[in-house]
């Protein structure tokens, strides 16, 4: 092995007999990708977000600290949001192919979570301790929506068939 990038089709530092993948074939992210996971994924992550609204003295959750929440419009803040968007990745489940345009949804919920946890560390409301998890998996979650809709189709998804990708 002469250590080289363009020899043997290798990458320097990987061992003679192992081929590299390109990353479609990486099986946890073709996992992850088929429509129906992907939306049980988003689903679960939504409701985790109900269940930290609903548990406000909790050091896994929001940790109010016993002080109140308070403003004429502040019951927003908490009012369970992840709800119809856990319905809709569900309801979309049924079908991933022929309701396509969740993962639109799913696309726009996710980078705007990742904005609004960078807004409130920007403006001293959360500390990073608190946005790290949620904004990383958010983001993750964007990054998987968007491979999902922007991959390169397969001539027989034109017509929306099911296959063993859903």
């Amino acid at each position: 092995m002469s250590g080289l990038s363009g020899a043997g089709g290798q990458e320097p530092g990987y061992p003679g007999g192992i081929p590299q993948k390109p990353l479609g074939e990486n099986p946890v992210l073709k996992l992850l990708l088929r429509p129906r996971i992907l939306l049980l994924i988003l689903a679960a992550w939504s409701v985790l977000g109900v269940l930290d609204e609903t548990f406000t003295r909790s050091p896994i959750f929001l940790d109010n600290h016993d002080i109140e929440i308070d403003g004429a419009l502040a019951g927003l803040a908490l009012s369970w949001q992840g709800i119809p968007l856990a319905a809709l990745y569900l309801y979309g489940s049924r079908d991933p192919l022929q309701h396509r345009q969740v993962f639109w949804v799913a696309l726009i919920a996710q980078l705007s979570a990742v904005a609004a946890n960078l807004y409130h560390w920007g403006s001293g409301d959360f500390s990073i301790e608190s946005i790290i998890i949620p904004a990383g998996v958010a983001a993750g979650l964007a990054a998987l929506v968007f491979l999902h809709l922007f991959r390169p189709r397969a001539p027989e998804h034109a017509g929306l068939t099911p296959t063993a990708e859903t």
